[in-house]
């Protein structure tokens, strides 16, 4: 999706994409690890005033994936994961329905 044009990708779907990174990021700081938490503080760690907001949404979750491997330890971190994971199941889902839309088609695995 970094390849594509931003205009084309702006609405919906970077929304969807763009929640879910600031879910994921409240589940982990707020939830697991107890940190005072507000979308604003997520939408700084995203540093979102970068020119190329895809690009920042996809270097975020590299992020938080090293963050929750980080937090494997903490009390309640299995229910964490797990109500993240039916929050992501929801919008993955939309994301990539709008995706398709635009006329995106994923990757076979």
């Amino acid at each position: 999706m970094r390849s594509q044009d931003f205009e084309r990708v702006r609405g919906e779907l970077l929304s969807e994409l763009e929640q879910l990174v600031v879910e994921e990021h409240a589940r982990l700081h707020r939830d697991l690890l107890g940190e005072p938490w507000s979308p604003p503080l997520a939408y700084r760690w995203i540093r979102y005033e970068s020119p190329d907001p895809i690009g920042q949404l996809a270097a975020a979750t590299d992020r938080l994936a090293m963050e929750w491997a980080q937090a494997t330890s903490q009390p309640g971190f299995g229910e964490a994961c797990r109500r993240f994971s039916e929050l992501e199941g929801r919008r993955l889902a939309r994301a990539l329905a709008v995706a398709s839309g635009l006329g995106y088609e994923p990757n076979p695995r």
